[in-house]
């Protein structure tokens, strides 16, 4: 606890805090909310009996001292999907070195392949505390991304759904004054391959 605590206080010379967590599943089924109606009228929500679309998660990143948020959507989250993720993440700070907070999940952050990735990445994972996510800077993100995008929605597709999260996410820069941020290209960024010479 001590170590992510000290991390959040201070940044490192020429190094990134991040945070990094999955977001989902998100299913394509609706999600509730306020919304106006007439008296005696009020609006129904479509049954979701039978869910075809199958499962979204968004791999998040957060940049803790320059308050950003960037990730991309993948159907699982896998090793695979994660080790991706983080070349993208790579890619997004190529001359920083890169200190990344995540909880121990187990079977996929404590993985010997995503181990052997990271090393070869250069990035250096902090775990949180067992029953400690909350130490994670990240989970409140989720929150505020929850309300702002998923609130009081029936998507019948996923794409709708993450073209809505990742214009918040671009809005939430601009507001912040910090357009343009590394995070905000993840998706269009090709993950580096590490070929040994």
């Amino acid at each position: 606890k001590g170590a992510i605590r000290r991390l959040y206080a201070q940044r490192p010379p020429r190094a990134r805090v991040i945070c990094f967590d999955e977001f989902g599943p998100l299913e394509l089924r609706p999600h509730g909310g306020v919304v106006w109606a007439r008296a005696s009228e009020p609006a129904r929500v479509r049954a979701t009996y039978h869910r075809g679309g199958g499962t979204r998660t968004l791999l998040a990143f957060y940049d803790v001292h320059a308050d950003a948020l960037g990730g991309i959507f993948r159907r699982r989250k896998r090793v695979v999907e994660v080790a991706e993720a983080f070349r993208r993440l790579r890619a997004a700070y190529p001359r920083w070195r890169l200190f990344v907070i995540l909880d121990n999940l187990r079977q996929v952050h404590d993985h010997p392949r995503l181990f052997a990735v990271l090393r070869e990445l250069r990035i250096t994972p902090v775990f949180t505390p067992t029953n400690a996510s909350w130490l994670n800077l990240i989970e409140a993100q989720f929150g505020a991304l929850k309300r702002a995008t998923l609130t009081n929605t029936d998507d019948r597709d996923h794409a709708p759904r993450q073209r809505r999260m990742y214009r918040y996410l671009r809005q939430r820069h601009r507001a912040l004054g910090i357009a343009g941020h590394p995070l905000e290209g993840l998706p269009s960024i090709r993950g580096i391959k590490l070929d040994r010479h």
